[in-house]
């Protein structure tokens, strides 16, 4: 019965279901940005050496990103999950995504091979490479698809709440 009930919703009201999927992309995003800082809130250190790896910033910068930019994944990801500003939210989280594809792809062309330090500093994690690239652009790809439907859903000539 209760497949029956869910086929008929479904069917019923598409908009209805197309609110529900975006609401669950948008909480599924922001659970997802809140799990990756945590093992990087709790492991600073570990996380800077990660961010070594990369070779891109220089020593100055790479502590303070250390400490800010888990900082920002969790803020953001509870920004989207609680629903406050989550246009805003979204458009950091897009941005913040594009800038680790970028900096997988950088490591990936230079030959270097070692722990992305994406969700875990801790244990091993998947190396940088073409999965993880993948996986960005699933990420990038929910976030477009939040800020279509965020601007979708605004009548013309009035401001966005949230931005």
């Amino acid at each position: 019965m209760p497949a029956i009930q869910l086929r008929e919703i479904l069917m019923s009201s598409p908009n209805k279901f197309l609110s529900i999927l975006f609401m669950l992309l948008r909480i599924g995003l922001g659970a997802l940005f809140i799990y990756a800082s945590l093992d990087k809130i709790a492991n600073p250190g570990l996380f800077a050496k990660a961010i070594s790896n990369y070779r891109l910033l220089p020593l100055p910068l790479l502590h303070i990103t250390a400490i800010i930019l888990p900082w920002l994944e969790f803020i953001t990801g509870l920004a989207l999950l609680s629903n406050r500003y989550p246009r805003s939210a979204n458009l950091l989280i897009g941005t913040m995504t594009i800038v680790f594809t970028v900096a997988i792809v950088s490591a990936m062309a230079r030959g270097l091979d070692f722990n992305c330090g994406c969700f875990n500093v801790t244990d091993v994690e998947t190396n940088v490479g073409l999965l993880k690239v993948v996986q960005n652009l699933g990420i990038i790809l929910v976030s477009i698809l939040l800020e279509y439907q965020s601007r979708k859903d605004v009548p013309p000539g009035e401001t966005q709440p949230g931005l």
